[in-house]
């Protein structure tokens, strides 16, 4: 029988000759023939399971492993209204009423300039006021704002161009020149434009004053639709507010330089506690923003201006106001909210629709129908509150195995989708606590460093010095530190009444104290200071404002003294009660020991300044303020700030 040509030749041979043995070539062509058909199944009975759950995937249930809460329920009754139960948790009972010096900003100010007009009636209506009823009083302007529209108009002197580089002189570059200048005490001397700023602001910023100082102060979340992404909300209001933080530090800076430092205070702590208004919003940016106003209120200070020093009553009442603040926003809360914003983005894509609706992509239906329906998104969600419950409980995300092949294989099924989609969303949606819970342990070792300087500046006031680095017995041999003799400044009389001051601060006695947990003189971002241990230090050497055995005159020291460093955080921490390990000018002058990460191994020098604030370390100065340096500075231009000889106070930038 002729071979078929279709056909190759074994087969043929096989064909003609039935009753023959198969040979071991035919053989194996059969298992090729079968393998084949075998791929064939394997390969459509996955596409055939995909088909089958594209149409079967179960719907979202209300459950506290997938939603976390189940009411209150939007309209169709099927999903929960995460924008209802936060509004319950954080909405007052006052919102509409002028209790809520929020409300009182928009009477008197109407809409912020970034606000949509549908957005800022939903604000009128959740403050209970008329839009169309609403006339503005009163204006305001961000003073860089104010800066430009004076180098564009045709009053700006161009000499101020003069001294920057030809590539520099851009409106924003000469903004942002004279901008720093209102970072430190001026005059209309230094900065004559200003002064149409200062009457057309001036009313705004005492309305913030007044404002702050009501019993609620709360800027509302609203919505256009019931199907808005929270987390697609515009936050114009709340952003907005920052612009008056800004405009209260330049004020407050003009008042020092006049000598109004009463006003000034009242500018300093009105910027302090409009960051603690809204640390206490809604979201958890909101404590974010909040704790950036209370970081610019903590970088004013009060004895700025070496023409117009502070009084000891001018000290006592910045201390006590200080004092006074509510405490910031609630964690928990923000955290809370975090998740009912992320869960609140799963449901929406579990029912068909994406946060970017809101954005107007243009995602067909059908797709977004397809898209959803492959996944079981209650294993999604159920994942992604496991992860959550992690990050609270650790600060971390749970560890991941890099995707393998069984994961690729297990992409067949719809829960093997789901698990490997839910990593992805946990990626994307969950906060980053590291950042955030190191923005509030920076802003609390701040507040703790202001109070700590002002502690010294008041002990200056009473003894004509500074506190020595440490007391001295009279054989030479250390006492007592600079942090025992300031307790009584820290409302600590009752502890500095147990220590003998007379005995050395190791001595059977005053071994008992060493164990105190004074919170005030150590870092919340420093996971190696015990109880009793200190991350603050001065400096001590010939060239500093410290040295043992006696305190030195702030008035000793030059006119460029104004920023002076009195504080630095130190690089591993200390005994609070020893004297014996401050920090050396010398090792200090070698710059900042920078860790690469929050709670990384020992820096590079133990003995000198360090922190765990990534990148940086926070200072305290002569003039009251605190600020934060980072790790790149010159150790020359430190070694001036620790000298007081500093000149350039562009480095802050």
């Amino acid at each position: 029988m002729p071979g078929n040509p279709s056909v190759p030749d074994c087969h043929s041979s096989c064909l003609s000759r039935p009753r023959r043995k198969l040979g071991l070539k035919c053989l194996g062509c059969l298992v090729l023939v079968f393998a084949c058909l075998g791929g064939f199944v394997l390969a459509i009975i996955p596409t055939l399971v995909g088909l089958k759950d594209l149409v079967l995937a179960p719907p979202l249930r209300l459950a506290k492993e997938t939603t976390y809460i189940v009411e209150p329920l939007k309209s169709d009754g099927r999903q929960v209204d995460y924008f209802a139960a936060i509004q319950e948790i954080t909405c007052p009972p006052n919102i509409a009423t002028d209790e809520n010096g929020f409300r009182l900003i928009v009477r008197h100010l109407g809409k912020s300039p970034d606000s949509e007009p549908e957005h800022f009636a939903g604000i009128c209506r959740e403050l209970g006021l008329d839009l169309g009823a609403i006339q503005p009083d009163m204006s305001y302007q961000e003073p860089f704002d104010a800066l430009k529209a004076y180098i564009e108009s045709d009053a700006f002197d161009r000499s101020l161009l003069e001294g920057l580089p030809p590539d520099e002189r851009s409106t924003d570059d000469v903004a942002s020149m004279l901008y720093g200048k209102l970072a430190w005490p001026w005059t209309l001397d230094d900065l004559p434009m200003m002064a149409r700023w200062l009457d057309d602001s001036g009313p705004a910023l005492d309305l913030i004053g007044v404002a702050v100082r009501r019993p609620t102060f709360h800027v509302p979340l609203v919505r256009t639709c019931e199907d808005e992404a929270l987390m697609l909300m515009p936050l114009s209001e709340l952003l907005s507010v920052r612009d008056f933080a800004r405009g209260l530090s330049a004020r407050a800076n003009h008042r020092l330089a006049l000598g109004d430092l009463d006003g000034a205070i009242e500018d300093i702590v009105t910027c302090k506690l409009l960051g603690r208004r809204i640390a206490g919003s809604a979201m958890s940016i909101g404590m974010l923003v909040g704790i950036g106003f209370e970081t610019v209120g903590s970088a004013i200070g009060i004895a700025g201006s070496l023409e117009h020093p502070p009084t000891r009553e001018h000290f006592q009442r910045l201390v006590d106001e200080m004092e006074a603040l509510p405490t910031g926003g609630d964690l928990d809360r923000a955290m809370l909210i975090e998740r009912f914003v992320a869960l609140d983005s799963l449901q929406l894509m579990a029912n068909g629709r994406t946060p970017d609706d809101a954005m107007d992509v243009d995602v067909p239906p059908p797709a977004r129908r397809l898209a959803v329906r492959g996944l079981d998104w209650n294993v999604i969600a159920e994942q992604f509150n496991s992860d959550f419950d992690a990050l609270l409980a650790t600060g971390e995300m749970p560890p991941r195995a890099e995707f393998g092949l069984w994961d690729a294989v297990s992409s067949f099924s719809v829960r093997g989708r789901s698990k490997h989609i839910a990593n992805v969303f946990s990626a994307l949606l969950l906060p980053s606590m590291d950042a955030f819970q190191e923005a509030i342990r920076r802003n609390a070792c701040t507040s703790r460093m202001k109070r700590i300087v002002l502690a010294m500046l008041m002990y200056e006031q009473d003894h004509a010095a500074l506190p020595p680095a440490f007391s001295v017995a009279p054989d030479g041999n250390p006492l007592h530190s600079w942090r025992v003799l300031l307790l009584p400044y820290l409302n600590q009389e009752a502890l500095y009444g147990k220590i003998r001051l007379d005995e050395p601060w190791d001595s059977e006695h005053n071994r008992q104290f060493h164990g105190e947990a004074v919170a005030f003189y150590r870092c919340p971002s420093d996971p190696a200071a015990a109880p009793g241990q200190t991350t603050y230090s001065v400096v001590v050497g010939p060239g500093m404002p410290f040295e043992a055995g006696e305190g030195k005159r702030l008035a000793d020291f030059g006119p460029d003294s104004d920023d002076m460093i009195l504080l630095v955080e130190r690089a591993e921490p200390a005994g609070w009660m020893d004297p014996t390990h401050e920090v050396r000018q010398a090792a200090a002058e070698e710059g900042i020991g920078e860790r690469a990460k929050p709670f990384a191994p020992v820096p590079p020098n133990p003995n000198g300044i360090g922190s765990h604030h990534p990148g940086r370390a926070n200072f305290a100065f002569r003039n009251g303020a605190v600020r934060c340096l980072h790790a790149d500075i010159e150790p020359e231009v430190l070694g001036k700030l620790l000298r007081g000889t500093n000149t350039d106070k562009n480095i802050y930038d």
